[in-house]
């Protein structure tokens, strides 16, 4: 994949980051919730709702996007490294890609 691809995808990624961790972020804040402190948004009954609500698979998306976005960035930092291995760092990105994603949906999907 050419070097402007892969730069492409990052900024796609990091767009979509800002708005999936910004919401994510936001869930934390207790007066949105009608809480008074912060660590009564980590009791349990309150992020198995979040399992249960229509946000677990914007919980997914998020994982599948800041797994994808940090990986890319480590397969860009490696291809300027060892231009040659290209296929290697495709092979092992796709690779990481697909255990960790599968092991981020079994997590969620098990909650749900």
């Amino acid at each position: 994949m050419a070097a402007s691809r892969i730069q492409v995808w990052q900024y796609i990624t990091a767009i979509l980051l800002i708005f999936f961790l910004g919401y994510h972020l936001a869930e934390r804040l207790p007066w949105l919730w009608g809480y008074h402190h912060y660590h009564e948004t980590l009791y349990s009954q309150f992020v198995q709702h979040q399992y249960h609500s229509w946000w677990a698979g914007g919980l997914l998306i998020l994982a599948y996007v800041a797994l994808f976005h940090g990986l890319n960035g480590v397969r860009g930092i490696l291809y300027e490294w060892r231009p040659r291995w290209g296929r290697a760092w495709d092979a092992l990105f796709w690779l990481i890609f697909i255990i960790f994603a599968i092991l981020g949906t079994y997590t969620v999907v098990k909650l749900w």
